[in-house]
């Protein structure tokens, strides 16, 4: 109780008296292979959903965004070893359906597929045990198989059915703010740029802010990451590059672009302007590499989480990284350098 406490002066320092419109937030949770691929630090990622869960009401949790790579490995029947694991991919599905689920009936979240999702191991293909354990209807404020909840549209995968791979979500935040959520798959195809790009463009959506979650799209040094060209996948996959020239720059709604992946100190950020004159807030972040990395000492990635608050001005969004790990075992767990630690403005609610 002292921790959400402290926590909670230090986010909502100045916000003690009521105003029209309380901020608001969102949590990204980054690439979760490592603790999925490890027996020992599955519960480490369960940890981080049960703290959203438990903080949602008194932090005004509204969404999750998670940026791919679930799992280490899509289908090995064995534990990697080596730096690669000790669990099979069955057990590495299942340990990410039970850190994700505790959100369930809790507070949307949209969930994205990285390259280790796919394949046997990495991307050696476009089969993905994704769907099997995540369908549309397991929260409920999502979908609730009535019409209710916050997905609007399923796109194609690779194999002509319509999953979560690719969908879209409207999302309408307590100060009337309305979001599309447009999630792709890894190294999206042109079928799926091309339909992102479609659902974007509809009258329905032109006052919407606009976000895209995909796993990899910046690099740590802000440039637009270029790894999807060499996975076997690379034949029908847009990098960061394309993404941004087919589908961010040319949109007139699209504000926010989330994505994890890449390494480095695994936060990058960049602005830029799309075809309707709007600032692109574009941010990598990860920690996979963070808390020993992927070897077996490793925890999984310290607990790291982003915290988005959108303010009550309307217009400013806090951008914080906090780990509740670190929090319980007595550590810092803020991260306050620039970096990790900025605020930026959005246009104001149309």
């Amino acid at each position: 109780m002292k921790q959400i406490a402290m926590f909670l002066l230090f986010v909502l320092a100045g916000c003690a008296s009521q105003t029209p419109t309380e901020p608001y937030r969102f949590i990204i949770i980054p690439d979760t292979q490592n603790y999925t691929k490890y027996a020992k630090n599955q519960d480490n990622f369960v940890e981080m959903t049960r703290w959203i869960s438990e903080n949602r009401e008194k932090l005004n949790i509204v969404l999750v965004l998670q940026e791919g790579d679930l799992v280490e490995q899509n289908e090995i029947d064995e534990g990697g070893g080596r730096g690669y694991g000790d669990q099979t991919g069955l057990q590495q599905w299942q340990a990410a359906k039970r850190a994700i689920r505790i959100l369930d009936g809790q507070v949307p979240y949209v969930l994205c597929t990285g390259n280790h999702d796919y394949g046997l191991r990495n991307a050696e293909d476009r089969r993905t045990h994704f769907n099997t354990f995540f369908a549309p209807t397991d929260n409920p404020l999502n979908s609730d198989g009535r019409g209710g909840g916050i997905l609007r549209e399923m796109g194609f995968n690779a194999f002509g059915a319509r999953t979560l791979e690719n969908a879209s979500f409207e999302l309408t935040a307590p100060d009337g703010r309305r979001f599309l959520i447009l999630s792709l798959e890894w190294g999206p195809r042109e079928q799926t740029v091309q339909w992102a790009k479609s659902v974007a463009a509809r009258p329905e959506y032109a006052n919407h802010t606009a976000i895209l979650l995909t796993h990899t799209y910046l690099n740590h040094d802000d440039t637009y990451d270029t790894s999807p060209n060499n996975y076997p996948t690379k034949y029908d996959t847009h990098d960061g590059q394309a993404l941004w020239d087919k589908l961010v720059g040319p949109s007139n709604n699209i504000q926010m672009v989330f994505n994890g992946h890449i390494g480095g100190d695994q936060v990058g950020y960049r602005v830029d302007t799309n075809a309707g004159g709007q600032d692109v807030h574009q941010m990598l972040f990860n920690a996979q590499f963070h808390g020993g990395g992927s070897r077996e000492q490793g925890n999984g990635g310290d607990g790291w989480l982003r915290i988005v608050t959108f303010k009550e001005d309307g217009r400013s969004v806090h951008v914080q990284t906090y780990s509740p790990l670190l929090d319980a075992w007595g550590q810092e767990a803020w991260r306050t350098d620039p970096a990790n630690d900025f605020v930026f403005t959005i246009d104001p609610i149309r």
